[in-house]
């Protein structure tokens, strides 16, 4: 046998093993992007910053949600993704919840009913609230908890599959 043979998987596996390389590789994403926030201490709201910190901070909290909720979308193959993966407790699975409601309505679309606009009149046109997240040490080390035993049984059930297919 060469190093190089392919599994021969079924069609289903095949795209359930790539939904999980994926949303393996998301969650490492989003898991690098809390390690850095908690590495540079964003934890105060983004506009409290000065310099290009805000946007910094910005991005970062973006991609940690957007990346994070990516493999709990329907996507490629129509497959969801295992929610016998998750394993979380309570407080793992209302973060694991406010994620996805962050992703969908604040992140991923525009949802009108999570933006506050006044038009004025006069000299200055309009007061909106300001769409800013932040999340403290807590947060982040819980997220870091309860996506390292996912990572890990992501990984786990890619090698069952593969092995499947040997």
């Amino acid at each position: 046998m060469k190093m190089l043979d392919e599994a021969d998987l079924p069609p289903r596996d095949r795209v359930l093993y790539e939904k999980l390389y994926a949303s393996a590789n998301d969650i490492g994403t989003a898991r690098a992007c809390a390690e850095y926030i908690l590495k540079k201490g964003w934890h105060t709201y983004s506009f409290t910053r000065r310099g290009s910190v805000p946007i910094q901070q910005t991005a970062f909290t973006t991609t940690l949600i957007v990346a994070y909720a990516r493999p709990f979308a329907a996507g490629r193959g129509n497959i969801d993704f295992p929610k016998r993966l998750l394993q979380y407790d309570d407080k793992e699975a209302a973060l694991h919840q406010r994620l996805l409601k962050l992703r969908n309505q604040e992140y991923a679309h525009s949802d009108a009913s999570t933006i506050s606009v006044k038009p004025l009149k006069g000299v200055i046109r309009s007061i909106q609230s300001i769409r800013d997240l932040r999340f403290v040490p807590a947060e982040l080390k819980l997220f870091l908890g309860m996506t390292t035993g996912l990572f890990s049984r992501i990984h786990e059930r890619m090698e069952e599959i593969r092995l499947s297919g040997s």
